[in-house]
């Protein structure tokens, strides 16, 4: 198909769905012309005015560039930074709110456990489910590493248990997408990864085996449940460690502004030492904080054949280094 024949094709396009560095190529190509666009909307706006988007969605607004163009943007949660930088490309912009700003919806029932430290966290979770997790549910971890260990140590539990994370191939996570919607997976053990952009339908429960990293990161996980009106639950797992960072104090809040009833002691935890503070990263956002590994004695079992292997390796460099240098050695000769 030629570039022309593309063209062509755009201009017979009533509704054209694309990410911010797609169209930016796209537009620089002028493979595409946004100059008839009537409506810009942005969805998951929070994550589109982060700062390494910011550029490719100036140029998705600027290219927007007709007489009557509105600009609509969607969150569920739009802190002020972000909303400041929203409104650079919006003219006299409009805010419409449904429910508390930056709240969870009233439909979920949110709750909080407390685990001590993490290796409490595997028995607390069988409890839930012993006595009775309302399913489908999705587990949330903090990253891939920890959604594979988790997913091992949960394998012979009879969870109908599914695994999806960023470091899977768009083929793998759609399969367990599917798989997950038509009801063949039950219990999904999922990274952030799916906190976002995905609207399945009737998912009865949502747990944060680990903190999320923001309050922010928090309502978009537990809007996973309680989907368009109909009921659902939000368990948070949280540590001495969650409390001492400020995590829980934030969560709290949120809890509170949903109508929960929330101790006071809870929206005053946190410890004054930065030491104990999410470190952050130079992009703004912060960092995951270490945790113990799922499994000890098996993330303990990996690291020593790990460290074997270097050092099989390392003997292998050495072996072969020194016939080399023989072999050198004796054609000088």
């Amino acid at each position: 198909m030629t570039k022309a024949t593309q063209m062509n094709e755009m201009d017979k396009v009533d509704v054209l769905v694309a990410t911010p560095l797609r169209l930016k190529s796209l537009i620089e190509k002028k493979r595409v012309s946004l100059s008839a666009v009537k409506y810009l909307v942005l969805d998951e706006a929070d994550k589109l005015f982060e700062m390494g988007f910011v550029e490719q969605v100036d140029a998705a607004a600027a290219a927007c560039d007709g007489p009557n163009v509105t600009r609509a943007l969607f969150s569920a949660t739009l802190p002020e930074t972000v909303e400041r930088l929203a409104r650079s490309v919006m003219s006299a912009p409009m805010r419409l709110t449904v429910g508390e700003r930056n709240a969870a919806s009233e439909t979920v029932k949110q709750s909080l456990v407390f685990v001590g430290q993490e290796r409490g966290k595997p028995l607390a979770l069988r409890q839930l489910f012993s006595a009775g997790v309302k399913p489908p549910a999705i587990v949330f971890v903090q990253s891939k590493d920890r959604a594979k260990q988790l997913a091992r140590e949960l394998r012979g539990d009879g969870l109908r248990l599914g695994l999806i994370h960023a470091g899977m191939s768009d083929a793998k996570r759609q399969a367990q997408v599917d798989r997950f919607r038509a009801g063949d997976t039950w219990t999904l053990v999922a990274t952030d990864l799916m906190a976002r952009g995905m609207d399945f339908v009737g998912v009865g429960t949502v747990i944060n085996y680990d903190f999320p990293g923001s309050s922010h990161a928090y309502v978009h996980r537990i809007g996973r449940s309680g989907r368009a009106g109909r009921p659902g639950a939000a368990v948070t797992l949280f540590t001495e460690e969650d409390a001492e960072r400020g995590d829980l104090r934030a969560i709290a809040h949120v809890m509170k502004n949903s109508g929960c009833d929330v101790p006071d002691w809870m929206l005053a935890t946190g410890s004054s030492d930065p030491r104990l503070r999410r470190r952050k990263r130079k992009d703004g956002r912060e960092d995951n904080p270490r945790r113990e590994a799922i499994d000890p004695a098996r993330a303990a079992a990996a690291a020593a054949k790990e460290t074997e292997r270097k050092r099989a390796l390392k003997l292998k460099d050495r072996a072969a280094r020194k016939k080399r240098l023989r072999e050198e050695k004796e054609t000088a000769k």
